[in-house]
């Protein structure tokens, strides 16, 4: 997937796997990243610096679908969907 286009963006790990499964289903491949949020530029935890009182655990993660362009339109309507029911 040379050209991949972003088509889904969450902190929700169930909905990440809803997607997933969705997406699988409809025999559309994509890739997906997760996003460490809890760490700074260099890579350490900026939790550790400062403690974690106040932080919202849920948000640590963020998650990222990628599709290929051609299949940007059907997976867009696939996604909601599964998340919607």
């Amino acid at each position: 997937m040379f050209f991949k286009v972003e088509v889904y963006r969450s902190y929700a790990l169930e909905d990440l796997a809803k997607v997933r499964q969705a997406l699988a289903t409809a025999s559309i491949r994509y890739t997906y990243k997760v996003v460490n949020l809890s760490t700074d530029w260099s890579g350490h935890r900026s939790r550790n610096n400062f403690g974690s009182f106040g932080t919202n655990t849920n948000v640590e993660r963020q998650y990222v679908v990628f599709v290929g362009r051609k299949d940007e339109e059907e997976a867009n309507y696939i996604i909601r969907r599964a998340l919607n029911g």
